[in-house]
């Protein structure tokens, strides 16, 4: 079975009043949002990964304080909310780190699932996109990485990371 997997789509990277917005990030939404009412009307698994951190989090040595667990930054963005809620087959994972493997339950919910495929979107690209796919082809899943649904604050970041991912890592960039 394939699965859509959404990337910290999160009010802190693709609102402009986040924490961690970059300017362009929320042009994703759209193909997005068209990737979900495809998965749905197909009664496929989606999976969103939220960024979920402490307080004093590590991470915050790197990068400004986003993503808090359960304030208005770690929430999905709202038209992503919008176009999941009510979805039977929506599967949450809250992360610490750019992997969402990192102490999380994901290796189990594939098992359960019985995926063998699965499609991406998120951001950042480079970051938090580049490191679970690179998990996800570890465990010799088939990797497909929307171009219009990834997105970077940084372009050289992003090309490089795609360039990575479908190169190195044999994912299909599309």
């Amino acid at each position: 079975m394939k699965a859509l997997l959404l990337i910290d789509l999160q009010n802190d990277f693709i609102d402009p009043k986040g924490a961690l917005y970059f300017e362009g990030a929320e042009d994703i939404i759209p193909s997005v949002i068209e990737k979900i009412e495809e998965f749905k009307k197909k009664d496929l698994p989606i999976i969103t990964t939220q960024d979920w951190h402490d307080i004093d989090d590590e991470e915050f040595k790197l990068f400004t304080k986003h993503c808090l667990m359960n304030t208005w930054g770690a929430m999905l963005q709202h038209d992503i909310e919008k176009a999941l809620e009510g979805y039977e087959k929506h599967y949450k994972i809250t992360k610490k780190r750019y992997s969402a493997f990192f102490r999380t339950n994901f290796d189990e919910l594939i098992e359960d699932l019985k995926l063998h495929e699965i499609e991406v979107c998120g951001v950042a690209t480079n970051i938090c996109v580049l490191f679970t796919v690179e998990e996800l082809r570890n465990r010799n899943l088939k990797v497909k990485v929307y171009k219009d649904g990834v997105k970077s604050y940084d372009d050289n970041f992003h090309k490089f990371a795609l360039d990575t991912m479908e190169r190195v890592l044999g994912v299909e960039v599309i």
